[in-house]
């Protein structure tokens, strides 16, 4: 919890610093890349973790890895280092992204479906989805999931619309059994 509260901050302060130099698109995107590396890269996460690597060895690492973005995000980067939350890069990196959607009034939805979904169908879901929570702009992301049978399942922040024939199934045979 605290470690969130942490990685908040700073992704604030980030998020802010993007914001009045005029390059909030630039660490938008070096936030994706960062997120993206990271969730991809045990290695990296290890080494982020590690209180034994130096310091400087971890911004020597973390500056060639990082070597394409954008020198507000660097030095960000080597700030994190300095002050001993390096371990926190993944979280920040979330977070900021959060925060610019939240900003930018974009909303992200996953639409889970039993088959891969057609465009047009995927455009209706759209619509539909941001009638339910009032929110334009929504990005969804189709995930496949055999396992649903039929129907969708939708997932928003922290709700969840389950309509799949396998809900309905247990349902019923919740009915049956208790009945």
């Amino acid at each position: 919890m605290a470690s969130n509260r942490i990685a908040s901050r700073y992704s604030r302060s980030l998020l802010d610093l993007a914001t009045s130099s005029d390059k909030l698109e630039a660490v938008k995107d070096d936030m994706n890349l960062v997120e993206q590396v990271c969730s991809e890269s045990k290695e990296l996460q290890v080494l982020l973790r590690n209180p034994i690597i130096k310091s400087t060895d971890k911004k020597a690492v973390l500056q060639k890895i990082f070597s394409t973005t954008e020198s507000l995000t660097q030095n960000f980067i080597a700030f994190l280092v300095d002050k001993n939350r390096e371990e926190e890069l993944p979280l920040v990196a979330e977070n900021f992204i959060s925060a610019y959607n939240q900003m930018k009034g974009i909303a992200k939805a996953t639409i889970v479906s039993a088959i891969p979904l057609s465009e047009d169908t995927l455009s209706e879901m759209k619509t539909y989805v941001e009638s339910l929570t009032g929110k334009s702009g929504l990005q969804l992301n189709n995930q496949v999931d055999p396992t649903i049978i039929g129907g969708v399942v939708i997932k928003h922040e922290d709700s969840l619309l389950d309509k799949s024939v396998s809900k309905e199934l247990r349902e019923i045979r919740k009915k049956l059994i208790y009945n």
